[in-house]
Order: C-alpha cells, then structure tokens, then sequence
C-alpha cells in the first residue's frame, strides 16, 4: 500500500492525457475497446492468491489482500475488508500490516477516523519494524522507509533516510521497496531526480509482477522519461498492469480503445 504525493499525482495525469492524446492521434482507425472481457478471470489471480494464502493465516498475504481491496486491483474496493484484512495482519505484530491498519484510522477508510489509534499504530509499526530492519528483514525495512517518508507515528520526517531504507529492502528484492525506488528518483525526494533509474527499479518489480510498477513503466514508456519513448510498450505494461485488476491502467486502455 503507497499514498500517492500530491507532486506524484499531477505528474501522472499529465503523462496519462499526453498519451491519450497522442496515441489517438496515431490511431484514427481503431475501434473501441474490448475491455477485459476475454481475461475476466485473470484479473482476479493474484488477489485469488493472497485470499488463499491470508485465510490460511499468512501475514504478509493478509496485508496485500487489505491492499487489494483498499485499491480495488483485482477484487472489487471494499474499505470495510481492507480494514478488517489489515487488522488481521496487525494481530500478527507484521508491522505493514500495523502501519496499513494505522492508515486506515488515519484516514477515516473502512473505519471511524481515529487519531489516537493511527498516532498509536504508527509508532508500534515502528517500534516493531526497527529491530527487525536493522537484522536485515526486508518488509520491516520497507516500513521503516515508510514512516520517514511520510513522519509517521512522532518521526521526524526524512526522505534520506527513507531512501537509505527503500534501498536495503529494494536490493534484497522487494517490490514494495523497489516501487517507492522509482517514485523516489522520478521525483527526486531523498535522491537526486534521475529518470533512467526510476525507470530502471520500476522495471524490476513490473518484472516480478508488482501491478503499480508496471503501470508506472507503461507510463515511463509513454512519456519518454527515462527511456525511449515507445507507444507498444508502453501499452504492453499497461495490459500486464490492467490482467492483475489495475483500475488506472485499465482506464487507459478503454480510453485508447486498447483490450488487456
């Protein structure tokens, strides 16, 4: 789970309609799009997967199946059950699992708004994630990047340090860590802005099947940023993006009368 900044937001709106735009151009003759009609059951795969594995009592697969649903990527957005999925995984002490129930408290989603609680969350998330991170545990190091990216839980806020700890968890191979890599270098918050290596840690989450970084590879190859403009793969990234459920990507393919 990754709120998007509102500097992050603007940047993607403005790629998505350059590239409607432009694509329509170079595509007149197209008719409209098919939808996913022809891959109705693989939208739902990989949420499928994190069902099985979470009532089966995994943590981890807990927390991503309250990402899916706070998202809506693969299963229909229900805030209630990612509220109570995340909720699940924090009885664990998983400290993203804490940190998406502190989310939720923060923000009123699936939940009645309750600062306390988030204030409280935040800081266990942390307490909790600290000491694994430091053991070289990839998830709490993803956490813990997190919480200074955002001044979680009393942290003072630090991009930096929030780099330094993305990039401990994105090198072991984490595509949660490997995702917020590339927003951090698209942007340049904690690094120094560099396209080519935006593009370079979205390409390999999108490569392990990580929805969000490969919509935002699709858009890289849309836009030219950081790799050579490319409207067929930009479109390829997008249909691997929009099969897993991805409501953005799907959106654009609809929109350029694309099928995924």
């Amino acid at each position: 789970m990754s709120k998007m900044k509102p500097a992050r937001l603007i940047l993607v709106v403005c790629i998505i309609a350059s590239f409607i735009v432009d694509y329509s151009h170079a595509s007149t003759s197209k008719g409209q799009g098919k939808g996913g009609g022809n891959n109705y059951e693989a939208m739902y795969g990989k949420a499928y997967d994190f069902y099985m594995l979470a009532i089966a009592g995994d943590a981890e697969a807990q927390y991503q199946l309250a990402g899916c649903y706070h998202s809506g990527c693969g299963v229909e957005e229900n805030d209630s059950l990612a509220f109570e999925w995340a909720k699940r995984s924090a009885q664990q002490d998983y400290p993203s699992g804490i940190y998406f129930l502190a989310y939720c408290y923060e923000t009123g989603r699936g939940c009645q708004r309750n600062m306390a609680n988030a204030n409280f969350l935040y800081k266990k998330a942390y307490d909790i994630a600290l000491s694994r991170a430091r053991a070289g545990d990839p998830f709490s190091q993803f956490v813990v990047g997190k919480i200074f990216d955002y001044g979680n839980g009393g942290v003072t806020q630090n991009q930096v340090t929030a780099v330094w700890w993305y990039r401990q968890a994105a090198e072991q191979g984490y595509p949660g860590a490997q995702f917020n890599m590339g927003n951090c270098y698209q942007l340049g918050e904690g690094v120094k802005e560099n396209k080519s290596h935006a593009v370079y840690w979205y390409r390999q989450a999108a490569i392990q099947g990580d929805a969000d970084s490969q919509y935002m590879l699709g858009l890289c190859y849309a836009s030219g940023e950081g790799v050579k403009k490319d409207n067929r793969k930009a479109i390829e990234w997008f249909q691997k993006s929009s099969r897993q459920g991805h409501r953005l990507a799907q959106h654009i393919l609809l929109r350029i009368g694309e099928s995924w």
